[in-house]
């Protein structure tokens, strides 16, 4: 199937790459690389919509200036060309994210095996090894979650790969649900969720809108901002009394829409991380009087 590429000048470069990145995965492109001072994109040539384009955010915010040009490519093995550029990640000596091609490593707590097919949520992203991060730190919370995730019921919205909802299922939930609005994602979710032999991981089709009706122990969603701010009034009712929210896909600048955002929905801000411009914002539902 040909391929278009779309060659990005971004100034300033960072943020402003990632979070085109971020903006792009979403609205169907499948492959990056980043170049000096910009980013190459491919989509599916039939896919490319120059206005889906105009109105990403990054496109529209005046703090920084996006050009960009178009050419068509052949077909190409774009998994083969994945496997190449492909490394291990590392989450501390806790947990370790790799491919099917390369070799278990020992002294990890958990081992991941990812396959993306150009989903999002390899852990190369920083919002990706943030929520990793806020997962492994609840035991030392307490409350709740003094015994880890054991028993307890979890929703990865958003799932992308799946790779958040694997290692919810690996640190002991008892219910997995995993969400994405891309077909594509679900089943490349399927197929990692297969491939880590995870038996109370289900995944499916969905938006938030699809939590009405249920409640969990723990939401994770690594999405982007203006989603996570339309979603917080129906995450903040599928959380149980105690439950986590672990919120990331945008930039520390906006943090503080999303702290008041949840504080607005009867949500406590807890955990606040960052790792270079990107942050994650943990939230709890007070428990009942």
């Amino acid at each position: 199937m040909p391929y278009t590429r779309v060659s990005f000048l971004v100034s300033p470069p960072e943020p402003w790459r990632e979070i085109l990145l971020a903006e792009l995965n979403e609205i169907g492109y499948e492959g990056f690389e980043e170049t000096t001072g910009g980013l190459e994109a491919y989509v599916e040539e039939h896919l490319f919509d120059v206005n889906a384009l105009q109105h990403l955010v990054t496109m529209r915010d005046p703090h920084v200036a996006v050009s960009w040009s178009v050419s068509r490519l052949e077909e190409r093995n774009w998994n083969a060309i994945w496997e190449q550029s492909f490394q291990p990640v590392e989450v501390g000596k806790e947990v370790r994210i790799r491919a099917e091609h390369h070799a278990a490593a020992k002294g990890f707590t958990h081992d991941l095996v990812i396959t993306p097919r150009m989903a999002f949520g390899t852990g190369h992203h920083a919002t990706t090894r943030l929520m990793v991060r806020a997962m492994l730190s609840l035991p030392a919370t307490g409350g709740a979650f003094a015994g880890g995730l054991g028993g307890r019921s979890v929703c990865d919205l958003g799932c992308g790969t799946a790779v958040l909802a694997i290692l919810a299922e690996r640190m002991g939930a008892s219910t997995v649900r995993a969400i994405d609005i891309d077909q594509q994602a679900v089943v490349n979710a399927l197929q990692n969720i297969e491939r880590n032999g995870c038996s109370r991981t289900t995944v499916e089709k969905g938006k938030a809108t699809d939590l009405v009706g249920h409640d969990y122990d723990l939401i994770l969603a690594n999405i982007e901002r203006n989603t996570l701010l339309e979603a917080m009034g129906v995450m903040a009712e599928a959380m149980r009394p105690g439950a986590a929210l672990f919120l990331s896909g945008f930039i520390v600048a906006d943090r503080h829409l999303l702290e008041a955002s949840a504080m607005q929905h009867g949500l406590l801000p807890l955990e606040r991380l960052e790792e270079g411009e990107w942050s994650l914002l943990g939230c709890r539902k007070p428990t009942a009087p």
